[in-house]
């Protein structure tokens, strides 16, 4: 009996051991991905710096849209109430969607990179697509996705749409593309002959 105990636990323990390299070699296959941009690099600093200031902003902007949407409702709805609902809902969502345009103007002109908020739009897509993705698989029912759809255009895919036109445009205006290393200006003045 004693023997057939330590048969066991020496089989549980193997199988643990095996889990735990599965684990370690899906971990190693994650940091070769797109993951690994989120990682440090051995000095501290984020592998790619777009990526993560991008995110973090994104998700500055997902509080702000929130608060933009408790304004515009609360200032809004007084004045839209006898509209048709589609026009109603449409200037509410224009105006919270507006005022995420308004900082992410300020912002542009702040900012020295010229991709960031475009980027943090992207980033906002991206959860726009990741939620409606989810949806589907969790609300299962035709009606409850066209209802959740109904909702998700006004209070996402509208705004999120428009500040990624203002943002796209303002980086076709603004951005110009770093110079080549042989073309810097101050390399002429170091370099020794």
């Amino acid at each position: 009996m004693d023997q057939n105990n330590n048969f066991y636990r020496q089989i549980e323990d193997a199988e643990r051991e095996r889990a735990k390299k599965e684990r370690k070699e899906k971990w190693a296959k994650r940091e070769k991905s797109f993951w690994k941009a989120f990682l440090f690099t051995e000095d501290g600093k984020p592998k790619s710096g777009f990526l993560v200031y991008t995110f973090c902003l994104s998700l500055v902007f997902v509080l702000l849209l929130i608060g933009a949407f408790n304004l515009a409702i609360l200032w809004l709805s007084p004045v839209t109430a006898g509209w048709p609902v589609f026009t109603g809902n449409l200037v509410q969502s224009l105006a919270a969607g507006g005022m995420g345009v308004l900082v992410a103007l300020v912002l542009h002109r702040i900012f020295h990179d010229k991709r960031l908020m475009l980027g943090c739009y992207l980033w906002l897509a991206v959860y726009g697509i990741l939620i409606c993705g989810s949806m589907v698989f969790m609300l299962g029912d035709r009606d409850a996705f066209e209802a959740f759809l109904h909702f998700f255009t006004w209070f996402m895919a509208v705004p999120v749409l428009l500040g990624l036109v203002v943002t796209y445009l303002l980086y076709r205006k603004d951005y110009v593309p770093p110079k080549p290393e042989d073309e810097q200006p101050w390399k002429k003045f170091t370099q020794r002959r």
